[in-house]
């Protein structure tokens, strides 16, 4: 059966690019979360029972069709948590989000400032198109707006979830006390402190903005695609966060090529880019 263009109507293109458009929103969705382990199950479980209907494989084509009934009812159970998050997502104004983000953006970046002043340690992600469910998963489940007071308050010594990453999606803040995985000791950023090395190491399995701010130093820096920023002031802060947050923009041309700390024997402090002098206690190296 052969099929020319000629024959293809809008309507019919159309068809096809919604759909292509739904199974793109589809893996954003699922991407950089546990649920793509178990869509790769599925479309393996998909290619074994279509394979058993070629072949005439009764036996197994009649289990498989048994088991896929039942896991479908299973996997709706498993993955209510993400399900419920997809349809919020999408039901979620983009207006009034919107004007709503640009009100936590200035309080996220007061935030920082304050903290940075005080010395105070922070951890902060905020979500983009990966979502963070899993790493929400291992902190304080929070559903509060995002302001400076509260910011500081979380990241406040001796606070139970100092030592913790933040999660941000939108204007909200959604977990507190976070674990984000560390960047390897034995790469570029090695003589960082735990909290930079977290925040590069989520940066790198997701594209979500990582803000830190060093305790030693009383720095603030942006962590993106495995990449650690330079210092930044507050007004720097802020307009490297509308560009990253609103236009989804990458740090090409803002952070530099990944460059090794000196040597101590070059007679420049490497500690100070740290979080903690070593064999300080965890809160003070700033431990995520």
């Amino acid at each position: 059966m052969s099929l020319s263009l000629g024959s293809l109507a809008p309507r019919d293109v159309l068809d096809v690019l919604l759909v292509a458009f739904l199974i793109y929103q589809g893996y954003l969705l699922v991407v950089g979360t546990r649920a793509v382990n178990v869509l790769r199950g599925i479309v393996v479980f998909a290619g074994v029972w279509m394979m058993s209907q070629l072949l005439g494989l009764t036996t197994l084509n009649y289990l498989l069709g048994r088991a896929g009934t039942v896991g479908l009812f299973a996997l709706v159970v498993l993955f209510q948590p993400e399900l419920r998050a997809a349809l919020e997502r999408v039901g979620r104004p983009r207006g009034r989000e919107g004007s709503q983000g640009g009100a936590a953006l200035q309080d996220l970046a007061r935030a920082m400032e304050r903290l940075a002043e005080r010395k105070t340690g922070a951890l902060i992600a905020i979500e983009r198109r990966t979502p963070l469910g899993e790493y929400a998963a291992t902190g304080v489940t929070l559903d509060a707006v995002v302001s400076a007071p509260f910011l500081e308050a979380l990241f406040a010594r001796n606070a139970p979830l100092h030592d913790g990453g933040v999660i941000l999606q939108g204007s909200r803040v959604v977990a507190a006390g976070c674990l984000f995985p560390l960047q390897s000791s034995d790469g570029t950023y090695r003589r960082y402190g735990t909290r930079h090395r977290a925040a590069i190491g989520l940066s790198e399995l997701t594209d979500a903005v990582v803000l830190v701010v060093s305790e030693e130093r009383g720095s603030m820096r942006i962590a993106l695609a495995g990449r650690l920023g330079p210092d930044l002031n507050g007004s720097e802060l802020r307009e490297q966060l509308r560009a990253l947050v609103y236009d989804r923009a990458d740090l090409t041309g803002i952070l530099p090529a990944p460059v090794a700390p000196p040597p101590p024997e070059a007679g420049l402090e490497v500690r100070g880019e740290a979080d903690g002098p070593a064999g300080s206690p965890p809160h003070e190296r700033g431990s995520a």
